[in-house]
């Protein structure tokens, strides 16, 4: 019998000195797959943005529908929208065709684009309008401005009032912003520049338009908007501020509310390693035992297990006394 447990011992030590081989080999099997998850959510997100990186942080609150508190399903300090490439004309519906169609995004009519301006290196998040094209006597050509009723509008070429939208001097939309509050005029003279088409854009929660002078232009736009993550965004404007938010956390230029909820969100992926575990334990001890076996197609039937031995019988080992 003591012969016999010394045999064992060498295929113990054996064991024993796998086992690191085994975290190690374990540990970067996980990490590889992890690699390949993320590579190709990051590759996915990538074909459908069409453009890099796909996600940009929202740094002022020119977009925001009041400043006192955040709303889900517009744009506010802090959040994080997704951009989608927009290159040719048909890529984007301005304000003038989604308020003809119906088509709104983010609360009002028309796509949020993301674009450059000369001279800057942040991006802007703004509205899209009108498509126009500027001449250099001071007008401009808005064709798309028939597409919606003439009661909405009001044109003033070089002679008056017109209806028809081509070398506008003025025009007036009617009834504009997210609350339909806001006669807007936009003016065309005063810049002595030479043809440009492009977009004319608008934050939501500023009063007037973006200069006309420094209209984005079709390779100036680097996408459209589409969806929104809320408030995480808050953690990187605050550990890298820019001059419009965030000095401090609770920075008084982000709605309060999403820095409350950015908190709650926050504790949550933080507890949610514990829930995940205990909530597993709790399944494995309460519930799974009295969940009916599935038999699998695909998982072999184990054999029929060998009964514990009897007291009393000698196993084959044994060894026999001699006669």
């Amino acid at each position: 019998m003591a012969d016999d447990g010394m045999a064992h011992e060498p295929r113990r030590d054996r064991d024993e000195d796998d086992r690191p081989t085994s975290f190690w080999k374990g540990l970067a099997r996980d990490a590889l797959v992890a690699g390949l998850i993320v590579a190709v959510f990051l590759g996915a997100l990538y074909l459908y943005a069409g453009v890099w990186p796909p996600l940009v942080v929202v740094e002022s609150s020119s977009m925001q529908h009041g400043n006192e508190a955040s709303s889900l399903g517009v744009i506010d300090t802090g959040d994080m929208v997704f951009q989608q490439a927009a290159s040719t004309r048909d890529s984007v519906i301005t304000y003038v065709e989604g308020r003809a169609n119906g088509y709104s995004t983010y609360g009002d009519y028309g796509d949020v684009i993301i674009f450059r301006r000369a001279g800057t290196a942040t991006p802007i998040i703004h509205r899209a309008i009108m498509y126009v094209t500027l001449h250099a006597n001071g007008t401009a050509d808005v064709p798309d401005i028939l597409l919606m009723p003439t009661t909405d509008w009001l044109a003033q070429n070089a002679t008056g009032p017109t209806q028809v939208p081509m070398y506008l001097r003025e025009l007036t939309i009617l009834h504009m912003g997210y609350r339909h509050n806001l006669d807007l005029t936009f003016k065309f003279g005063g810049f002595p520049l030479a043809q440009r088409t492009g977009y004319v854009t608008k934050g939501d929660n500023n009063a007037d338009y973006d200069p006309i002078s420094s209209m984005p232009r079709l390779q100036d736009v680097q996408g459209r908007a589409r969806g929104e993550i809320p408030w995480l965004g808050l953690v990187k404007l605050t550990i890298q501020p820019t001059d419009t938010c965030c000095r401090t956390w609770g920075d008084m230029e982000a709605p309060k509310n999403s820095w409350d909820s950015l908190l709650v969100t926050l504790m949550f992926l933080v507890a949610l390693p514990f829930i995940l575990e205990y909530a597993a334990r709790g399944w494995t001890k309460f519930v799974s035992p009295h969940l009916p076996r599935i038999p699998w197609p695909w998982r072999k039937s184990k054999g029929p297990q060998a009964h514990p031995e009897e007291p009393g019988d000698s196993p084959e080992w044994e060894e026999q006394e001699p006669p």
